[in-house]
């Protein structure tokens, strides 16, 4: 099944992404762990890497282009997949459909606050 890859929110203050660089093209293997490509933030850029294996399908939002946090970026899955329906819909502004919805890239480093536990006695 195709996987739905999304902007992520790389910062608290982040609204849109800027994609600085893709490091694959469609059709290219992708491998979980490997880098897919860099994302400008409101403060910094962050290397963007996949947690699923594939083929990358579809780029929805190519270089030097900017989206919003949780727009589709990218489509990812089984070579020769066929994702018509998605792409179509999302080309038209629509919602990707959900089957095909999943969190499948995470950035590679982000800030995250460690939960503290306190204990009472």
């Amino acid at each position: 099944m195709a996987e739905v890859v999304r902007m992520p929110k790389l910062s608290d203050t982040m609204t849109e992404g800027v994609i600085a660089k893709w490091h694959k093209k469609v059709g290219d293997k992708v491998k979980s762990g490997e880098l897919l490509a860099d994302i400008e933030t409101d403060k910094a850029t962050m290397e963007f890497e996949s947690f699923n294996a594939g083929t990358l399908l579809f780029i929805g939002i190519q270089e030097g282009e900017s989206a919003p946090v949780d727009s589709v970026l990218a489509i990812i899955g089984p070579a020769g997949t066929d994702i018509t329906g998605i792409a179509e819909n999302y080309s038209k502004g629509g919602e990707v459909p959900a089957v095909a919805k999943t969190e499948t890239v995470a950035p590679i480093a982000t800030s995250q606050p460690t939960q503290e536990t306190t204990t009472l006695w």
